[in-house]
């Protein structure tokens, strides 16, 4: 593994922080566990249904498995969107790749059921880089890196063996990490210099940051992402004031889409990606 994060930094080309985002004239798309209101949430077919929606973005929540490999999951445990148990960190990949991670939507929402759902398998981060790396761009989010040790070790290493850490990339953003544990984005920042990341904010905290914080997180990131509810418009000001990107989640209300719209947010994450381009689209 030493061998391995050694050579990361002999092939990385360092960037600085990016604004292309922040030019943006409206708010990207950013499809929240991929199009998930209507297929289930982290599978292929949820992510193939979110660029045939036209989001910008997808968002992958990552997991580590017992045996160090990363996985898209949102959940610590698997009941809720497969038939199997457990903590996710307590199963090897081979275990996981048994389940169904598709019939769960079928059941829980009828109206939107598909057959072929219930063949949907749980993802690892490689196959997903390489089925969508160049057709979408991707937001990656380390979920409880203080429980999944290494994990961001796998997380470089894998952006790596797909080629997406160059200049170009980071440029373009073609790829931004996040997480809501400062740490683990401090450590990504030191493992893959110029990656794009970005700081998640807990609802409610962002009255908390004043300068001096502000100050602190521009030094590892330079993008946020606030919780909808926050969004106000003086909050959204005084973030770009403090040279962030600013992002919001998680938004599925026609309402709240055309509100933030206004305010200069840079990205919208939502379950419902059709209807926020809708929303944003040009006439």
């Amino acid at each position: 593994m030493k061998k391995s994060i050694a050579l990361l930094f002999s092939v990385l080309i360092v960037s600085p922080f990016l604004t292309s985002e922040a030019e943006v004239t409206k708010p990207l798309t950013i499809a929240h566990r991929g199009a998930s209101y209507d297929a289930p949430e982290h599978t292929f077919a949820s992510y193939d249904l979110a660029i045939k929606q036209q989001a910008d973005v997808i968002e992958i929540d990552l997991q580590l498995t017992k045996d160090g490999e990363v996985v898209a999951f949102h959940d610590e445990t698997l009941e809720r969107t497969t038939d199997g148990a457990g903590l996710v960190r307590h199963k090897t990949l081979a275990e996981l790749k048994t389940l169904d991670a598709g019939s769960w939507f079928n059941k829980k929402y009828p109206e939107r059921a598909k057959a072929a759902y219930s063949h949907e398998k749980i993802r690892t981060l490689d196959e997903i880089l390489a089925r969508y790396a160049g057709r979408a761009k991707l937001n990656i989010e380390m979920k409880v890196p203080e429980k999944n040790k290494g994990m961001e070790q796998q997380v470089a290493l894998s952006l790596q063996r797909h080629g997406m850490l160059t200049a170009e990339n980071f440029s373009n953003r073609t790829v931004v990490v996040e997480s809501f544990t400062p740490a683990s984005l401090k450590k990504l920042k030191t493992l893959a210099p110029g990656l794009p990341l970005n700081q998640s904010i807990w609802k409610g905290d962002v009255r908390k940051l004043a300068q001096p914080e502000l100050t602190t997180i521009k030094t590892y990131a330079d993008s946020v992402s606030i919780n909808y509810q926050d969004a106000t418009a003086e909050n959204v000001r005084q973030l770009k004031q403090a040279g962030l990107i600013v992002r919001s989640y998680t938004i599925d209300n026609e309402r709240d889409m055309e509100r933030l719209s206004t305010y200069g947010i840079s990205g919208v994450y939502t379950n419902r990606p059709n209807v926020h381009v809708m929303i944003t689209s040009d006439g």
